[in-house]
């Protein structure tokens, strides 16, 4: 795989154009590559990707790409986001650690790729650690989690079996910090950050550790000082985040003066709207790898239904192969492929690529 993606590096360099071809073609080669050495979920994958190619409502594979949200309460006030905000519109409340196992039970057979949150801090549920020990000892390949930092627990989080913990911050003094992080005392999460790079070098576990750094109007002065310190720290990779608006009031106040940061089409918004820099125009690769799986059982198609607006089943009550091509599904896929204009959760969306296997 490695060579695989040096080859796509060096084609980058002398052809631009055909870079971008065989970066769309990147996720169905690990799938090629997966299905060799034997790696759960690619044939699914492979299925999946014949659905994707005929627009298919009914589609083949099983999603491998699994979004679980273990809580949709969080003990920050991030005004963008829909919990902070208090606009999620839905009862708020942890996973029982009974549900979790029900449903990795129903799923992890084809799970590829866990991503352990949504929309909530993951780690203010009691279970947390025991819920993704759980998962990975049910032989679902990478796991994956996103955490404000103030919460976790070290010494636990380097012990549960994760490969994938991002620490997301919103600046580099607790002054800019808190303008987005509300209720978050930097010092506290920098101190969890750098405890978690200890235990993991101290007891050789091999956990991904990134930093994500929250761009923003009043933080974009910092982006030098956070990768310098990122590096100091040791952390596998520093990544400055495009900050995500839900309104033109909100991009105002926080999209940064570098417009090359931005996800939204810089003339629109200058008009007085907020549309993503491409709008996806009837396609959506993601919806025929993955799904989303809210606190409550209910599964919703991705990432950008926080409300759950577009619910396609509930896991508690139904099996993996009753929702993934029920009809309140390939309903949905129909209205994706032929009238995406019209469907609400897209509006602000500008297209997430097929899952690749890891």
């Amino acid at each position: 795989m490695n060579k695989l993606v040096g080859a796509i590096k060096v084609v980058a360099r002398h052809s631009p154009w055909l870079y971008q071809r065989l970066a769309r073609l990147y996720p169905y080669a690990t799938a090629v590559v997966g299905l060799i050495h034997g790696r759960r979920g690619s044939l699914e994958h492979l299925k999946s990707t014949w659905s994707l190619l005929f627009k298919t409502s009914r589609i083949f594979g099983r999603p491998i790409n699994i979004t679980i949200e273990p809580t949709n309460l969080c003990n920050l006030r991030c005004p963008v986001c829909e919990t902070g905000a208090n606009e999620l519109g839905r009862v708020g409340g942890n996973m029982s650690f009974a549900d979790f196992k029900l449903i990795i039970d129903k799923v992890a057979l084809h799970t590829n790729t866990l991503l352990f949150y949504f929309m909530g801090e993951p780690f203010l549920n009691t279970h947390a650690y025991e819920m993704i020990r759980y998962a990975k000892d049910s032989g679902v390949p990478f796991i994956t989690s996103c955490t404000n930092g103030d919460v976790v627990n070290p010494e636990k989080l380097v012990a549960c079996g994760l490969d994938e913990i991002s620490f997301q911050i919103g600046g580099m003094t607790q002054e800019t910090h808190e303008i987005y992080r509300v209720n978050s005392r930097l010092a506290r999460v920098l101190k969890n950050l750098e405890e978690t790079l200890r235990l993991r070098r101290e007891k050789g576990i091999s956990m991904r550790v990134v930093c994500g750094f929250i761009l923003m109007r009043h933080n974009e002065h910092e982006v030098e000082i956070f990768k310098r310190r990122m590096a100091l720290l040791g952390v596998d990779e520093a990544i400055v985040v495009d900050p995500c608006v839900r309104t033109v009031e909100q991009g105002i106040a926080y999209l940064p003066h570098e417009q090359t940061r931005w996800i939204y089409d810089p003339v629109a918004f200058a008009q007085g709207r907020l549309n993503p820099k491409y709008l996806p125009d009837n396609n959506c690769s993601w919806i025929y790898y993955s799904l989303t799986i809210q606190v409550n059982g209910d599964v919703v198609p991705c990432c950008r239904d926080p409300k759950g607006d577009e619910v396609m089943g509930n896991l508690l009550i139904q099996n993996l192969d009753e929702v993934w091509n029920g009809t309140h599904y390939r309903n949905f896929r129909d209205r994706i492929n032929n009238d995406q204009g019209h469907v609400d959760i897209c509006r602000l969306c500008s297209s997430y690529p097929a899952s690749k296997v890891a």
